[in-house]
C-alpha cells in the first residue's frame, strides 16, 4: 500500500471514530433499568458493520467499520455496566443486560448483512 493511502486510511478512520464516539457520548446518557444508550450504540454499530461487511470498497470498509462503528460501541462500557448491576445485587438487570447486548448485536449483523445483501440486487 502506497503511503499517501495508508495516510487516507489512518486519517479517515481517527474521522470517522471521533464522529462514533461522540456519537457514543449522547447516546451514554441514556439510562433506565438498562443502559439503554449503550445498548443502542452497540446495536447500531454491529447493524453497521453488518451493512458495511458486504462492502466492494475495503478501504471505506476499514474506515467505517474500525472507525465509526469502533467509536460507536463499547464493550468496556458494557462490561462495567453489567459489573456494577453485579456488585449491586442487581442480578437480573446484569443478566438482562448481558442477553440484551449479546443477542441484539448479533442479530442487528445478520439484519445488516441481509439488508446490504439486498441493496446489491438493487444496483
Amino acid at each position: 500500500m502506497i503511503g499517501w493511502q495508508l495516510f487516507a486510511i489512518i486519517l479517515g478512520v481517527s474521522v470517522a471514530g471521533g464522529l462514533g464516539s461522540v456519537l457514543r457520548l449522547f447516546l451514554g446518557r441514556w439510562v433506565g433499568k438498562l443502559p439503554w444508550g449503550i445498548l443502542v450504540g452497540n446495536v447500531l454499530a454491529s447493524l453497521w458493520v453488518g451493512v458495511m461487511s458486504n462492502s466492494a470498497n475495503w478501504a471505506l470498509a476499514v474506515i467505517l467499520i474500525s472507525g465509526f462503528a469502533g467509536g460507536l460501541s463499547t464493550f468496556s462500557g458494557f462490561a462495567a455496566q453489567t459489573v456494577d448491576f453485579f456488585s449491586r445485587g442487581r442480578i437480573t438487570q446484569g443478566l438482562l443486560n448481558i442477553l440484551a447486548n449479546l443477542l441484539l448485536s448479533s442479530t442487528a449483523v445478520v439484519i445488516g448483512q441481509a439488508l446490504s445483501a439486498e441493496m446489491l440486487k438493487w444496483t
